[in-house]
């Protein structure tokens, strides 16, 4: 079914009109003058347009010209009715935009056929406009994939391959200097390993298509070996660990998932704490949720950027310290709220850095 608007000055040739594709489903608008079908056709968006040539305000030219600037995003297809014949007034409705003509008397065949290649030329366009967009959307995926996985892969691959060079090439270092490199190594080949998985869900949750395993476990399980692994990490930055596990904390969730959001805010934190600041990790049930926190000494995010920083390209500014284009904390934000809780970040007195999650329990 297709909007058509009638334009024309005489009732009883829209009622012929109205006559002549009756039964054919379409939605019929009528405009007596000119100005008025400008003004309906930006209101209606019409499918096509049958427009007379002679109105007593303004000529089927001129608005046949503004109709098409009107519409100039889509094809709207445009039919002058007129009883002149002559070469020149054809020429004029071709370079005012029309697309084709019918002469008075009006054939109902004839209108039928016309009407029907013209909507169906206008399907055509529509669904080439539509898959040059889908086109295009896909380039901007590609590129944005390309730059997020050189992103977020080049760091923990940097280090894997300065600890390699290390041992490898630094005289000969001892026993214990091997061990923290390797140890370095296997921590970013973890990394590594963790942001290839974001990526992979992530994409799934944009799409609908991930399955949440959800069981109920106990916070402190989920918590406690990522502290444990951390610590000489940590140790290592002279970053000074707190955690703070209230009983019956529990979650209902996948816990793979929420692992590797609790994981990513971790270490974002990690990354982002001064030498000789701390890190806070504080959880608690709350009714029917589970509320945790995660927070730093390190420097404040701008209030202003802080929505975008969990965007696939957000950041928060260079003059915060910290950026954020890749997309671990974008993955935390779709990862919470597959499970019905949310993310945000905020500020306290003591941390001007604190990552907020609830989740259900």
């Amino acid at each position: 079914m297709a909007r058509i608007l009638i334009v024309d000055d005489e009732a009883i040739n829209r009622e012929l009109l109205h006559a002549m594709l009756e039964g054919a489903g379409h939605q019929l608008l009528d405009a007596a003058l000119g100005a008025q079908a400008i003004a309906l056709a930006e209101k209606e968006r019409p499918d096509l347009v049958l427009l007379d040539v002679m109105l007593p305000d303004l000529s089927g030219f001129e608005v046949a010209e503004r109709l098409k600037a009107q519409s100039a995003e889509e094809f709207l297809p445009i039919v002058l009715i007129t009883a002149l014949s002559d070469q020149p007034s054809r020429l004029r409705g071709l370079r005012a935009g029309a697309d084709d003509f019918l002469s008075k008397p009006i054939d109902r065949h004839e209108l039928m056929l016309r009407l029907g290649n013209l909507l169906a030329l206008r399907a055509k366009e529509a669904a080439l406009t539509q898959r040059n967009l889908e086109l295009v959307e896909l380039q901007r995926f590609r590129d944005e994939l390309s730059a997020m996985i050189v992103h977020d892969l080049k760091n923990p691959l940097s280090v894997m391959l300065a600890n390699v060079d290390y041992v490898l090439e630094g005289g000969e270092p001892g026993e214990a200097e091997k061990l923290d490199a390797l140890r370095d190594c296997k921590t970013a080949g973890k990394r590594a390993l963790r942001l290839l998985a974001n990526l992979l869900d992530a994409t799934r949750l944009e799409a609908g298509r991930l399955n949440l395993r959800r069981c109920r476990t106990e916070v402190a399980e989920l918590l406690d070996p990522l502290l444990h692994q951390r610590a000489h990490l940590a140790e290592s930055r002279g970053v000074t660990l707190h955690s703070a596990i209230a009983p019956e904390s529990r979650l209902y969730a996948d816990v793979e998932l929420i692992g590797r959001v609790v994981e990513n805010v971790f270490d974002n934190a990690l990354r982002h704490t001064p030498p000789g600041g701390r890190i806070e990790v504080q959880a608690w049930p709350q009714a029917e949720q589970l509320e945790l926190r995660i927070g730093n000494t390190g420097p404040a995010i701008p209030l202003e950027t802080r929505g975008l920083i969990f965007e696939k390209f957000g950041q928060a500014g260079a003059g915060a310290g910290r950026m954020n284009l890749g997309l671990g904390l974008y993955f935390c934000r779709l990862a919470t709220e597959a499970h019905g809780g949310r993310i945000w970040v905020e500020e306290t007195r003591e941390l001007p850095t604190v990552f907020g999650l609830e989740l259900p329990s």
